[in-house]
């Protein structure tokens, strides 16, 4: 009954930009008590029945310089469902979330990725993303790193250990960051953020897991890298002095200071060294004796034990490339930032001058890192 007023009033000013239909749905009887213009037997009040046939930008509703402005910023930066002021969006009441944070500024979600410039070392992965924000609604003021390490390779949902670091509190702070350190941080001309993790064991399984944290303490939705680290790394060249060493030891009338010197060099090699030394001397040597039956003739069935069930530490798959006739070692160097204890106020973090900042606390340093080729350097 209540549309009857607009029958009247709205028809001679219609909003701008949408087209309206009217049907008639019935009448109001003129006892209605409830309609607000008057009825008469030759025109009685009908309520209608609208439908938007149109749909139009919300910068056409509006006639008014002011309120086309502030609507349109609303949409661009706000959902539609807050104000713009200043550089932040206030929210509409309807415009939070369960956890009580606003939801209505639209917060970008950082993409994590490997390096491609620098590749996963055996102890060592390096993590990229691109920093950025909207000029007015978010303010970015942390990233969270989460680090998992993966126990079941056909479920990357079984986890074994997990690390959580703040890149401010944590990291570029030099709080409890021995293992994480920035090796790039954003500036006036670049927005790449690259972070080097260390620690890592060979031959596993990890998870990363990135979000963005705005002033308002909300998260992005999260951003995952699953790499698995190269198998150990070997030095193959010592390796082979190690087996000409142990088959001198072995050579002719071995002494029991040669037995001890012999049982503590192979017993200290670890696992993908044995290895290598197994293949060089039985590949030299083997004329004289099978490496795994020379230690159990030398050092006896015991300590020959010892060493040789260090054979079993390693997957398959490096065992197999620990078969290969030629493994060189390759040396790389990654700068990064080391960076002394410092306070670091989040919410006064100015990202485009970050790395000018860093310099008062951060000294640039280079980390050695070591790789393995397999197989002749004309086949890589």
């Amino acid at each position: 009954p209540s549309s009857a007023t607009f029958l009247k009033s709205g028809t001679k000013r219609m909003a701008a930009g949408v087209r309206m239909e009217c049907q008639s749905k019935g009448r109001c009887p003129s006892s209605c008590p409830l309609c607000h213009v008057t009825s008469s037997p030759d025109t009685p009040a009908e309520p209608v029945l609208l439908e938007v046939t149109r749909a139009a930008p919300i910068y056409e509703l509006v006639t008014n310089n002011q309120t086309q402005r502030e609507a349109t910023m609303s949409s661009l930066w706000c959902s539609g469902t807050g104000d713009v002021i200043e550089d932040w969006c206030r929210c509409d009441s309807t415009a939070f979330g369960a956890d009580g944070l606003p939801t209505c500024a639209p917060l970008p979600q950082p993409v994590l990725r490997l390096s491609t410039v620098h590749e996963p070392s055996s102890t060592l992965v390096v993590l990229e993303w691109e920093h950025s924000e909207p000029p007015i609604g978010v303010q970015i003021v942390d990233y969270l790193i989460r680090q998992e390490k993966v126990t079941d390779r056909m479920d990357h949902s079984k986890v074994e250990t997990e690390t959580v670091l703040s890149f401010v509190d944590d990291i570029i702070s030099g709080a409890k960051s021995p293992c994480a350190m920035p090796a790039q941080v954003p500036d006036k001309q670049l927005t790449t953020i690259s972070l080097i993790i260390r620690c890592l064991e060979p031959d596993t399984i990890y998870m990363f897991t990135l979000w963005g944290v705005d002033n308002t303490g909300r998260r992005s939705r999260p951003s995952d890298v699953i790499v698995k680290t190269p198998c150990p790394v070997v030095d193959d060249v010592k390796a082979q002095e190690i087996a000409d060493k142990i088959y001198n030891l072995f050579n002719g009338y071995t002494s029991g200071k040669e037995q001890q010197t012999a049982y503590n060099t192979l017993l200290d090699l670890g696992s993908p060294t044995l290895h290598r030394v197994l293949y060089h001397y039985n590949q030299h040597y083997e004329s004289f004796g099978e490496f795994t039956w020379r230690c159990e003739d030398e050092l006896g069935p015991r300590k020959a034990g010892l060493i040789l069930s260090q054979l079993g530490d390693l997957s398959s798959w490096c065992n197999g490339l620990l078969q290969e006739p030629k493994i060189s070692l390759r040396r790389g160097s990654l700068k990064y930032l080391g960076c002394r204890y410092s306070e670091i106020k989040p919410y006064g973090l100015d990202w485009s001058e970050l790395s000018r900042d860093l310099r008062k606390t951060c000294e640039e340093q280079t980390l050695s890192v070591l790789y393995n080729d397999y197989g002749d350097s004309k086949d890589i």
